[in-house]
C-alpha cells in the first residue's frame, strides 16, 4: 500500500492470455477453500488482454482471497465474460454478501465488515483498498454486486485484445 501511495509502482503493460492468471489465483487458495469444503472452480478463458500481468494478478488474488474468507459453504467461481472492448474477469461467491449501503465502504483502508473487534487473524482490511488503487492505476474499473445471505460478484474490466490482433502479433 505504501508503494502505491508513494507512486513508485509503475505498470508494465503487455499482451497476454488471461487463462493462466485465473488458474494461478485459484490454485493459491484452493487448499483453504477445500478445508472449508467450499468448491473453488475456474471456467477456462481463451481471451487475451492488455495489462500488467503482475498487478492484475494481485487484484485477482485479493478478490479470490476475500471470496474464500467470506464463503462458509457453497462455491466460488472465477471466470470471464466479453463486454465489448473489455474482458470482465469475475469472482462469484456464495458467501455472506454485502448490504448495498456498505458497498462503497469495503474499498476503504482498514474496513472489514463483520470484524468490529479488529481481530487481526481476519486480516487487516487492506485487500480491497489495494484492489481499488491497482484498478485505478491500471484504468481497469472494478465493480461489485452483492446480496446479503446470497453472495457477491466482483468484476474487473480489462482491455481485450481482438482475435485478429493476436494472430498478427
Amino acid at each position: 500500500m505504501s508503494k502505491l501511495d508513494a507512486g513508485v509502482v509503475v505498470p508494465r503493460v503487455e499482451t497476454f492470455a488471461v487463462n493462466e492468471l485465473l488458474h494461478r489465483a485459484a490454485a493459491e487458495f484452493r487448499p483453504t477453500a477445500g478445508e472449508k469444503q467450499v468448491d473453488l472452480m475456474v471456467v477456462p478463458c481463451r481471451a487475451t488482454v492488455r495489462s500488467d500481468p503482475a498487478l492484475l494478478g494481485r487484484i485477482l488474488q485479493n478478490l479470490v482471497a476475500n471470496a474464500v474468507r467470506y464463503t462458509e459453504q457453497g462455491r466460488i467461481l472465477v471466470g470471464c465474460r466479453r463486454r465489448g472492448p473489455h474482458l470482465a474477469i469475475e469472482v462469484w461467491d456464495t458467501g455472506i454478501g454485502i448490504p448495498e449501503s456498505r458497498l462503497a465502504d469495503i474499498f476503504e483502508e482498514f474496513t472489514q465488515l463483520g470484524n468490529a473487534e479488529r481481530d487481526r487473524s481476519q486480516g487487516l482490511g487492506l485487500g480491497l483498498a489495494i484492489v481499488r488503487r491497482l484498478s485505478q492505476l491500471l484504468a481497469h474499473p472494478v465493480s461489485v454486486r452483492s446480496q446479503p445471505g446470497k453472495g457477491s460478484v466482483f468484476s474487473v474490466a480489462v482491455p481485450l485484445v481482438a482475435d485478429r490482433q493476436q494472430r498478427a502479433a
